[in-house]
């Protein structure tokens, strides 16, 4: 996730100063331009904070109940019988269960003594959370890359500066989110299209 510190760290790294006017009298500038940079910077941080968190709270929601179904005694004979029939994933697949699927799946749910309809909608409800999921984990590492772009932009503004200590403290930030963005990238389903804990 996300490093809180960050915004404190940037924060400290837009410096405000005073200009003198004749007479001893000093009146506050306004923002500089970096400065107006690194304030929209924040903003855009602050956005993709919060989509990354709630990308984040509904993964472990439903990571949490993709666990407790490979948990199950008959998972693992399951999960066979959908890796040798990878359309089995996809409820939009037009071929449509084969007699051959429908025969394997009626065994394995005979040995379970469960219904193999049942516990196959339960999984294809789980390849759907995840499908969704994965899109609004594109969503975030999209705009954290966005993020990113922009804390680069003003590093590039203060080494031009010469402000060379505010640079570094600047591009701490777009180290932090490197890490942050390896984190998402982290998570991505498998071959059945699952979520599962790294």
């Amino acid at each position: 996730m996300f490093i809180h510190f960050i915004l404190s760290i940037v924060l400290m790294a837009a410096v405000s100063g005073c200009a003198g006017l004749p007479g001893g009298k000093t009146v506050a500038p306004g923002p500089s331009l970096t400065e107006v940079k690194l304030m929209e910077a924040n903003r855009a941080l602050d956005e993709a904070n919060e989509e990354a968190s709630a990308f984040y709270a509904q993964l472990n929601e439903v990571i949490g109940q993709i666990d407790e179904l490979r948990s199950r005694p008959y998972w693992n004979e399951l999960e066979q019988i959908l890796l040798e029939y990878p359309s089995l994933k996809d409820p939009d697949d037009e071929t449509g269960l084969t007699a051959d699927m429908r025969s394997r799946l009626s065994d394995w749910g005979l040995r379970w003594k469960i219904g193999w309809e049942q516990t196959l909608e339960e999984y294809l409800s789980l390849v759907d959370k995840c499908a969704i999921l994965e899109a609004k984990r594109l969503a975030a590492r999209e705009k954290l890359l966005a993020v990113q772009a922009g804390y680069l932009a003003i590093v590039v503004m203060e080494a031009s500066a010469g402000h060379e200590k505010e640079g570094k403290e600047i591009y701490s930030v777009v180290e932090a989110l490197d890490k942050s963005g390896a984190e998402l990238d982290s998570y991505q389903p498998d071959d059945l299209g699952l979520y599962g804990n790294r």
